[in-house]
């Protein structure tokens, strides 16, 4: 673009040298006409030597028959006889009035001129620029389409992991349930072994129903057919509901379930599900936990965010699948965690459901067992 103007520029200055050189040339050339004429009319008058007015009148007239180049010879000799050599020494105030005229016309043009290439210079600036913004705008539209083709990849992929999850989760189960009504349906046992593969079978159900009741919550909450209802709404009602939620169970093992003293505040949350992640970590504690132990639920109000840590005298988790069981469908690796009952949905839609309120979970190595940290803010509220 510099190269552009630089070379329109150098143009501009040779076309205006060329005009003031032009007009330059043409006043010279129309001073020198008049001077010869006015020395051709004084050899003229010298030649005819007039004597009366009309003989004077028709030699200015040009009637007067002399010949010009005698009449110009007389009048140059003349006025190098009298010191008149200088032909531009003295100029008629004619002349003198005139010379500005073609002065004023090359300026005219020469502003003309600039007019015109700053104009055209103005023109194309606006079309850089606009040709800068096309440009822009199309790698904005670009980019955008790559992170859009990128998040169909990974929402795809997402979900052919999400199938694949599914069919294995439900083959364990129904392949068991299967067994069992057909073992039961044989004669070659007795009807106490039969008794006891149709309650089997009743277990495997109960499984299954659990395990599908799971599913659909999670399809829901990741296809965003849940819906975060924030509200304010009291912290320890929401906690009070998820300790009662497991109380039954807890009970059942003799396991003692104890939450400090805090000062309540209600904040922005969904306490329906703010409590139905609550309980599916407190669901695991007691799962995982031997009878006659603790479980503590301690609430500590921060500046901005309250800490939530729910310690559980279990089996403890592992330092390698401490990072891992917050995702979709895993469970721990050890013989004992295999054994119980699980689904390994439950505490990762407790991280959805908090991430999705601006809260975050993790699990960190108790006195005995496990504690697991929750924060929960305050004010922010992060929407769905």
């Amino acid at each position: 673009m510099d190269k552009g103007r630089n070379k329109r520029m150098i143009i501009f200055l040779g076309l205006l040298a060329v005009i003031l050189l032009g007009t330059l040339h043409t006043a010279f050339r129309w001073i020198d006409t008049v001077y010869t004429e006015k020395q051709e009319l004084l050899g003229r008058l010298i030649l005819a030597a007039p004597d009366t007015t009309g003989e004077y009148t028709s030699i200015v007239e040009g009637k007067t028959e002399i010949d010009p180049q005698k009449a110009l010879a007389a009048g140059r000799e003349a006025e190098a006889r009298h010191g008149y050599s200088g032909r531009f020494t003295a100029f008629p105030s004619s002349i003198i009035s005139f010379l500005p005229v073609p002065l004023l016309t090359a300026v005219f043009f020469a502003l003309l001129l600039a007019f015109l290439i700053l104009y055209q210079n103005k023109l194309q600036s606006r079309a850089e620029l606009k040709i800068f913004e096309l440009k822009d705008k199309t790698t904005q539209l670009k980019e955008e389409n790559n992170l859009l083709r990128s998040q169909i990849e990974r929402e795809a992929a997402e979900t052919k992991t999400l199938v694949t999850d599914i069919s294995h989760q439900l083959k364990t189960p129904l392949a068991s349930l299967k067994m069992c009504y057909e073992i039961a349906d044989t004669s070659s046992f007795t009807k106490e072994e039969q008794q006891s593969f149709l309650m089997q079978g009743k277990n495997e159900v109960t499984k299954l129903e659990n395990l599908t009741k799971s599913l659909v919550q999670l399809s829901r909450l990741e296809t965003n057919m849940i819906r975060l209802e924030p509200v304010k709404a009291s912290l320890k009602k929401t906690i009070q509901g998820a300790v009662s939620s497991v109380y039954m169970k807890a009970y059942q093992k003799h396991i003692t379930l104890s939450v400090n003293e805090f000062r309540d505040e209600e904040i922005i949350q969904d306490p329906r599900w703010t409590q139905e992640a609550l309980v599916n970590v407190l669901d695991n504690a007691v799962k995982y936990s031997a009878p006659d132990s603790a479980i503590d639920i301690r609430v500590d109000p921060m500046v901005s965010y309250f800490l939530i840590e729910i310690e559980d005298e279990g089996i403890g988790i592992p330092r390698e699948e401490r990072g891992q069981i917050f995702k979709r469908f895993y469970r721990g690796r050890t013989s004992f965690v295999q054994e119980v009952d699980g689904s390994g949905v439950g505490l990762y839609l407790t991280r959805k459901i908090l991430e999705e309120q601006g809260g975050s979970i993790c699990v960190k190595k108790g006195k005995k067992g496990s504690i697991f940290q929750i924060t929960f803010p305050k004010t922010q509220y992060k929407t769905c």
